[in-house]
């Protein structure tokens, strides 16, 4: 953390200004939270305070962040705008211009009776406000609804539209998000791009917008993609420290397969992000096929899939384009599967997704596309897969028995946890959740799983395998964050799936019977 804070600005001219130190910290970092780097950094000098400009220094988050990434103490001084802006400029080069479809202002005021533009300004605000991951406007016959999913559960929010003015809601948020107002009959996927005004300053924030006809009109639901929150250290993932570190020695590999698996919305988009900054130390070309592109990164070539470059003609150019490390958006078919594996095999680092239920599916799942059981165990290097709990708030946790429900079907997993639950308060909105981290399971391609897979053994062998040296399972990664106070049962029932939770207690404890356990 830092060293001191002034309360006095400083002045640029007092500072070195070095490329390569400025660029220390991600551009999109810096310029989101106003930081530069200042003076030279010697590479080699490990406890030497880092002298960084902030125009706000009374950001304890931001200063974490700042010590994550550049893990040294911190001497913080306080710097005008125009200064931090002067100071990014001699890193990164000129900002990029701001280009926006929409202006929204935090706490905006809506007229009586509020006008259509309002409505829509309101509920975007409002779910940046709200750290909402999505909005749901569902129409109904006599009524509508408007939803916002925070910390991946739904929560219903008073709205003043209603079936007369949300045909032209949803004109609006067509015309922004650039689709066809005269179109009714057919789903419709857009994107738009809101600057938004706050008293703590600008941010951009962009929208996926999806519309769907429904016997009482159309259906809008939007994804927020605020880049202020996609850029998350792998320290701030949730992993432990041991498979941290495993973790990172995959990522420093010269080449092969880390594949990332689970459900739509459990956060594997954040972990590749989160390893693409890792290894984005502008020593290596970093190139993806993403789609979409839901985060920009400064100084990664992102591309984005389309009708007429699809994935594999996407990769098969990317590989001409002499890369260091891939990002493949999704493994979905044979020939997608059969690019990355060979990219993999001739000495790059790729990245991708996979849905799958747990890790040692992936390798199923790979086989189920076609692809030689011998190419799979040769490229693949490791298989992550994760959920998102949310976590207990601070403020208000408390000890709590499970219930009985919940000590039938865990049985003698929970025997020595610890479990807690937060009982509501004003910081949390009382849901007695505030925030959320990942639950992991990591299998790591040993030589003997390596050769299982080439042999082509069943799924139920490679998991005993992996079970007997050391895999641990999303259920247990779990428990250690319920014991740790950091979530709670009720979070590991609701995202993990009901058969894994057995399948982990079987495993451990054999068939007993509930009474027996």
């Amino acid at each position: 953390m830092a060293e001191d804070t002034p309360s006095q600005f400083a002045e640029l001219a007092q500072f070195t200004l070095d490329r390569a130190s400025l660029r220390r910290l991600p551009e999109s970092f810096c310029r989101r939270n106003q930081v530069a780097v200042l003076d030279k950094v010697d590479p080699q000098a490990d406890g030497a305070p880092v002298t960084v400009g902030m125009t706000n220094p009374d950001q304890p988050s931001v200063l974490e962040l700042i010590t994550e990434f550049l893990r040294r103490p911190l001497r913080v001084v306080r710097l005008n705008p125009y200064e931090i802006e002067s100071a990014l400029e001699v890193g990164f080069g000129a900002g990029p211009r701001v280009t926006a479809d929409v202006v929204l202002t935090a706490g905006m005021r809506m007229s009586s009776p509020p006008t259509t533009v309002e409505l829509v300004e309101h509920v975007l605000v409002s779910a940046v406000e709200l750290k909402a991951s999505d909005i749901h406007v569902e129409s109904y016959f006599d009524d509508v609804d408007l939803r916002y999913r925070i910390d991946g559960i739904l929560h219903q929010s008073y709205t003043d539209i209603d079936p007369r003015s949300l045909p032209g809601v949803v004109s609006r948020v067509k015309v922004l998000a650039g689709l066809d107002i005269t179109e009714r009959r057919r789903p419709q996927d857009g994107r738009l791009r809101a600057l938004v005004e706050r008293t703590e300053g600008r941010k951009v924030v962009d929208f996926r917008v999806s519309v769907v006809p429904s016997p009482a009109g159309e259906d809008v639901v939007i994804r927020i993609l605020d880049a202020s929150v996609g850029l998350v250290p792998v320290a701030k993932l949730g992993m432990s420290p041991a498979m941290q570190a495993v973790f990172l020695q995959l990522l420093a590999n010269p080449e092969g397969l880390v594949l990332v698996t689970g459900p739509t919305g459990s956060g594997k988009t954040t972990t590749l992000y989160s390893a693409l900054a890792q290894l984005n130390d502008g020593l290596r070309k970093i190139v993806t096929a993403e789609d979409p592109i839901e985060y920009y990164v400064p100084k990664v070539n992102q591309k984005q899939v389309t009708p007429q470059m699809p994935y594999a003609t996407l990769l098969r150019a990317l590989l001409r384009q002499d890369p260091n490390v891939m990002l493949v958006g999704e493994v979905r078919d044979l020939e997608t599967g059969s690019m990355a594996l060979t990219a993999a095999a001739t000495g790059h680092v790729v990245l991708g997704t996979l849905h799958t239920a747990d890790a040692v599916g992936a390798v199923a799942r790979l086989r189920g596309l076609g692809l030689d059981d011998v190419d799979v165990a040769d490229s693949l290097l490791a298989v992550l897969t994760q959920r998102l709990v949310r976590r207990i708030c601070a403020q208000c946790t408390v000890d709590m028995r499970p219930t009985d429900e919940q000590s039938k079907l865990l049985g003698r997993l929970l025997n020595g946890v610890r479990t807690q639950v937060g009982q509501g308060c004003a910081a949390c909105n009382h849901t007695g959740y505030k925030g959320r981290l990942g639950i992991f399971e990591l299998l790591v391609v040993d030589p003997d799983l390596q050769d299982l897979i080439a042999r082509g053994e069943p799924t139920v062998h490679l998991r005993r395998h992996a079970r007997a040296h050391g895999l641990r399972t999303l259920v247990e990664d779990a428990l250690d964050k319920v014991d740790a106070g950091i979530t709670t049962v009720a979070e590991l029932v609701r995202v993990v799936p009901y058969r894994h939770i057995l399948t982990t207690r079987d495993e451990r404890y054999g068939n007993e019977s509930d009474e027996e356990a």
